[in-house]
């Protein structure tokens, strides 16, 4: 029979104490029986993984299934039965330790190999550290994890944060609680972390600029040399201080004067006037939750004329929607309001207007802003408007929440709506 390499042989491997008789030896690997096995029309043994190896190659060139001591046809499943009696015989047997090349003498059954080698100080183990792939014998292994291991941890004195042996070098090269020399050599010891702190506030070896620079000192010196400097010019700037302080004060005079003047000119003007209005609204993502979960319903922009002694508007958004669009859609309304020079002015109201969600792509042709327009024979605004009364002009699904997400028309949490006169 062929031999075959040691770690492919079923039966036990361990060196028994006595000759094992040729009743318990599997044919097959010449081995101590392991989960032996017998077939139950010759009577042989077998261990169960040479067996098992011995059908699979009869198998592989479609041969008859047969017994290898005396060719008895066999059937798998009706002819083979573990033997446990073989087992518990050969369980038996006394061996000596795997490890007695290291030096452990002990013997014992077969059955109690195991719970000996969990606890031998001869068995090869591995290091428990993470990481270290050292093997070495269990009685080394305590001294190896606790003082020799590179992998073992330590905590960093300075700071109390652990790192294995191998990277505390690194560590301390960065650690934020080791004690450093100033780098500007003023001879101080320093914590890391407050070589910043100490260079800017505290270092005298540090270059400073005089306090008073927007005085007109523009000299640099070293921090310890701050009082003699300062005792030499404080009078110089102070003196300079004196004279700005007065030349401000009367600034601030002329300055008041002149707005005061611009104040009483624009005191009886409306305004603004705007050809195209735009209506900036920041905030927009928390104004549309609170909307959706029943808050504020509508946010109004500021009143605005069309042009000067034009015709006087303001625009309403409602951010979750209003009629048809409730829920779904932005709705955006146009309103005439009560202005300063109604009387003079054509009505029907006669011009285009046009209102425009502005897309804010960077890339102006790349833009598809959202425009609604209404033209000057929709007679909306018929009369001039009525005091307490709002008459407005506009679309409950100007656009759906969902578009809404589509492109830039948030940027930065900021829409823009306008409204454009012709």
């Amino acid at each position: 029979m062929m031999s075959q390499p040691l770690s492919q042989l079923g039966g036990y491997k361990d060196e028994f104490v006595e000759e094992i008789e040729d009743d318990w030896v599997c044919p097959i690997c010449t081995l101590p029986l392991k989960e032996a096995v017998q077939t139950r029309l010759c009577g042989h043994r077998f261990c169960k993984a040479c067996i098992e190896s011995h059908f699979a190659r009869q198998e592989t060139v479609k041969q008859q299934l047969n017994c290898p001591g005396c060719r008895t046809d066999l059937n798998r499943e009706k002819d083979i039965f573990g033997d446990l009696a073989a087992d518990r015989k050969i369980r038996s047997f006394t061996i000596k330790c795997p490890s007695r090349s290291r030096g452990c003498q002990w013997t014992g059954e077969l059955s109690a190999k195991d719970d000996h080698l969990s606890s031998c100080l001869h068995e090869i183990v591995s290091c428990t550290n993470e990481n270290c792939d050292v093997k070495l014998q269990r009685k080394e292994l305590q001294d190896h994890v606790t003082t020799k291991c590179d992998w073992r941890i330590l905590r960093c004195e300075f700071c109390s944060v652990s790192h294995p042996v191998l990277q505390m070098e690194a560590h301390l090269e960065v650690c934020p609680k080791v004690p450093v020399t100033c780098p500007q050599k003023c001879g101080m010891k320093i914590l890391r972390e407050k070589v910043a702190v100490h260079k800017e506030k505290e270092c005298v070896l540090v270059e400073i600029s005089c306090p008073y620079s927007r005085l007109g000192c523009q000299k640099r010196f070293q921090r310890k040399e701050k009082t003699s400097h300062l005792q030499s010019c404080m009078q110089v700037h102070l003196d300079l201080a004196c004279v700005k302080l007065t030349n401000t004060e009367e600034e601030l005079r002329t300055t008041r004067e002149k707005l005061e003047q611009r104040m009483r000119a624009l005191e009886n003007r409306p305004g603004p006037y705007y050809n195209v209005y735009t209506w900036k609204i920041g905030g927009f993502e928390e104004i549309l939750r609170k909307a959706k979960k029943g808050g504020k319903d509508q946010i109004e922009s500021d009143p605005f004329y069309t042009g000067e002694c034009g015709y006087k508007f303001k625009m309403r958004l409602l951010p979750n929607g209003t009629g048809n669009g409730q829920n779904t859609h932005l709705s955006l309304f146009l309103v005439d309001i009560e202005g300063e020079y109604d009387a003079i002015l054509q009505w029907p109201f006669p011009k285009e207007v046009t209102l425009t969600l502005i897309d804010q792509q960077g890339n102006l042709g790349d833009r598809q802003s959202v425009s609604y327009l209404r033209t000057g024979n929709e007679e909306i605004w018929k009369s001039r408007p009525v005091k307490g009364k709002e008459l407005s002009w506009g679309f409950p699904e100007f656009v759906s929440h969902r578009e809404l997400q589509k492109r830039a028309y948030i940027v930065d949490d900021t829409i823009f709506i306008q409204a454009k006169f012709e």
